[in-house]
């Protein structure tokens, strides 16, 4: 997967208690469905996936997030089938 880079934090290690988000819809406000995991590696595979099986429909977005232990979140990566991938954050 190739994609752009819109800015972020500099890569770095995960900090304990750190969990990663992946959400799929298939249209902008339309139903999602979600995963959570607690590995990085784990959760951009399942972007990948998705990407995948779904990329192809008009319409579907794929966006991975990170939440922080204490509440924020962080979109790291997303993609449209319009726009493709785009990398806001390299970690």
């Amino acid at each position: 997967m190739t994609g752009k880079r819109t800015g972020g934090l500099p890569a770095g290690a995960e900090e304990e208690g750190e969990q990663f988000h992946v959400v799929l819809t298939f249209r902008d406000g339309g139903p999602a469905v979600e995963g959570t995991w607690s590995d990085r590696a784990t959760a951009l595979e399942k972007l990948a996936g998705f990407i995948g099986s779904h990329g192809s429909v008009p319409g579907t977005a794929v966006v991975l997030w990170r939440e922080r232990s204490d509440g924020r979140r962080e979109r790291l990566r997303t993609w449209t089938e319009s726009d493709g991938l785009t990398i806001h954050d390299e970690s």
